[in-house]
């Protein structure tokens, strides 16, 4: 079976290069520069009492307090370590025989429909139309190859930052449901869009055979501590994933955390407003530099393109990390992702870049 790198390994870059691992500015994982808000980090300090405890296995403060945030009723949803665990969890429960992803796109998901027993195809998305999804294009594969059960569509997408509209993806879920065809979507990048208003959960219904899987990892700056979940409406996918949800799953820290996240109104705002300047100081740096193709992006990262070899080993000598994405499907060496930073990291990668001229 196919393996799946990550950004975010500093350690591994440090023991290459002899920089010490906390001196490295990690532009390769999609991380909120912001990191732990000091409300949230009480928040788990008070929960340190608990872990002599069980987490109680149906998790009903947590479901009620995301449901609440997505308006959707606590039995709509189901919590997880981590989005990857969902998208494993869905994989799993739905059993499809035949799955499309649309690439370049994150690996996990072939890896866990590949596991769970599917054979995948792809739809390729072209760099000539900054890898956009054309929905009527995408539809007429559909009514060619009418084997396909199951599509799994990232949404922000990764790497490309490209996205669909809720009634494009509503468009797709509707030939899905004629169709008898499950939809994943995956907006684990969409809290960075717009404050969150382009989910497409309040635009499903319990006919719509749809899964969306969320991640709290990236907007609340959480990688270490692990929070996924996923939102269904569709009565027969809750039956589906309740029969093989394992229990405890999410550790008290977790649970407690996502109890409490969506009320941190602070941290949120100060989120959008640091995005708001530094995504588009970033992406206008990016393409003043003549070796660049960089791609518009409607979230925390941007793809790039460039002819020089070896640019991320390059890197490493200005302490900076950046995600290769040779290992993308539809993807070659030349491509790049880059996290948006707090300013003065973005500076430092701009000034790496043009180091190398």
């Amino acid at each position: 079976m196919m393996t799946v790198k990550h950004g975010g390994n500093r350690e591994q870059i440090a023991a290459k290069t002899g920089i010490a691992a906390d001196k490295l500015v990690d532009f390769s994982a999609n991380i909120n520069p912001l990191g732990l808000s000091p409300k949230m980090k009480q928040v788990l300090a008070d929960a340190l009492d608990e872990v002599v405890y069980y987490p109680n296995p149906d998790y009903p403060e947590l479901k009620q307090a995301i449901g609440q945030h997505f308006n959707v009723t606590a039995n709509n949803v189901f919590v997880g370590n981590g989005a990857v665990q969902m998208i494993f969890d869905a994989a799993t429960a739905l059993k499809a025989r035949e799955a499309l992803v649309l690439v370049p796109t994150f690996g996990e998901y072939e890896r866990s429909l590949t596991r769970a027993g599917a054979h995948v195809s792809h739809f390729k998305l072209k760099p000539e139309n900054d890898f956009a999804i054309n929905v009527d294009k995408l539809l007429t594969f559909l009514d060619a190859h009418s084997e396909v059960d199951l599509i799994c569509l990232c949404n922000p997408n990764n790497p490309s930052g490209q996205m669909l509209l809720p009634a494009d993806v509503k468009t797709i879920a509707e030939y899905c449901r004629t169709h008898h065809i499950w939809l994943i979507v995956d907006e684990a990048f969409m809290d960075f869009v717009e404050g969150d208003r382009l989910s497409v959960i309040p635009h499903l219904d319990d006919r719509d055979p749809v899964v969306v899987i969320r991640s709290a990892t990236k907007f609340f700056a959480i990688p270490g501590l692990r929070l996924g979940f996923l939102v269904t409406k569709n009565p027969v996918l809750r039956t589906k994933l309740s029969e093989q949800e394992e229990p405890w799953t999410v550790n008290i820290f977790a649970q407690r955390f996502g109890e409490k996240m969506y009320q941190d109104t602070e941290y949120i705002t100060k989120t959008q407003q640091w995005l708001g300047q530094e995504k588009q100081y970033l992406f206008n740096a990016l393409q003043q530099i003549s070796y660049l193709t960089v791609f518009p992006s409607r979230v925390n990262y941007y793809l790039f393109r460039s002819d020089i070899v070896n640019l991320r080993e390059k890197l490493w000598q200005s302490g900076i990390m950046i995600r290769d994405c040779s290992d993308y499907v539809g993807l070659d060496g030349h491509y790049y992702r880059v996290a948006v930073r707090s300013h003065e990291e973005n500076q430092q990668l701009i000034a790496g870049l043009k180091a190398l001229l």
